[in-house]
């Protein structure tokens, strides 16, 4: 798993990882570079991957793609319009 092209700010996208695994209490390998993100998910006392590794992928997948303007009616996400937002880019 790593950050799509739309994820414009990989240190947060590597920070948002880590709280979820941490809080998980299961830790992959992570590895931030200049514009991207490399998340290793495997059991390594199993020797492999597991439904722990599945689970977490999951929930990152689920955060990382979270669209506030589609999920609810009181928050909007970044304006789109507004360069200072670039970054963040949303599905259409």
């Amino acid at each position: 798993m790593s950050s799509s092209p739309r994820h414009g700010d990989p240190l947060g996208l590597f920070n948002t990882v880590g709280h979820l695994a941490e809080a998980a209490w299961h830790h992959p390998d992570i590895t931030a570079f200049y514009a991207w993100v490399e998340v290793r998910l495997q059991n390594h006392a199993a020797k492999g991957i597991t439904d722990k590794d599945f689970e977490l992928a999951k929930k990152i997948k689920e955060v990382i793609r979270w669209q506030p303007g589609k999920a609810g009616k009181a928050l909007k996400g970044t304006p789109q319009k507004d360069r200072r937002f670039a970054y963040i880019k949303y599905d259409v």
